[in-house]
């Protein structure tokens, strides 16, 4: 499998049209034999759909692996997919349980942090200056470190709620569970990290809150 990028299914090249497409238009188009319009689908999401995905594998390499895979089902699942739900909640979902289902089949918990995923703690669009990196570095490596206290629907909760800013029935409706679920899911993510750091990275916390 192709590491370090997404590989787009064959098609031509986009006319307007397609670029133009909502994604309602762009699904149906795909459904009716249009590799093109899935492939604007692709583009449109991939990018997205990699930081969310690398923020709940701590690992960049295998997030592209998910997104790859998740792109290959939904395209095979075209046919079922339910008008009722947005696209981009049900690719979400589809990427997501992958995600999930890659941290359950880990023999142990990966800390390493692998290179060029310093960006998953950026806003989209921002580019902190290089003065600045070491930080973000610093950043993500304690989240890797922290996160493996969590169980898999805490982890990926935590992220779509907490750093990609999800609304909690978004969240809950990728995940297939209830709102309550999620609510419980990132009050225990929270309580727990706040405690996984106390204990591993005291000199992190203020003083008035150390132990």
């Amino acid at each position: 499998m192709t590491r370090g990028k997404l590989c787009v299914l064959p098609g031509t090249a986009r006319d307007l049209a397609v670029v133009t497409m909502d994604d309602r238009e762009a699904v149906c188009a795909a459904r009716a034999g249009d590799d093109d319009a899935f492939a604007a689908l692709v583009r449109r999401y991939s990018g997205g759909l990699h930081r969310a995905v690398a923020r709940i594998l701590a690992d960049d390499t295998e997030a592209w692996d998910v997104v790859q895979m998740a792109f290959v089902r939904a395209w095979q699942s075209l046919e079922r997919y339910d008008e009722r739900w947005s696209f981009s909640t049900w690719l979400y979902r589809i990427a997501t349980n992958l995600a999930i289902d890659l941290l359950r089949s880990r023999n142990s918990r990966e800390k390493a942090h692998r290179a060029g995923s310093e960006h998953r703690f950026r806003v989209v669009g921002e580019t902190p200056p290089a003065s600045e990196l070491a930080d973000h570095r610093e950043v993500n490596r304690l989240f890797d470190e922290l996160v493996s206290c969590l169980t898999p629907q805490q982890r990926s909760a935590f992220v779509l709620r907490e750093l990609e800013g999800w609304e909690t029935a978004d969240v809950a409706e990728a995940l297939g569970c209830t709102t309550t679920t999620v609510r419980n899911h990132v009050f225990q993510a929270r309580k727990l990290l706040r405690e996984e750091l106390a204990r591993r990275f005291p000199e992190y916390l203020p003083k008035s809150r150390r132990a």
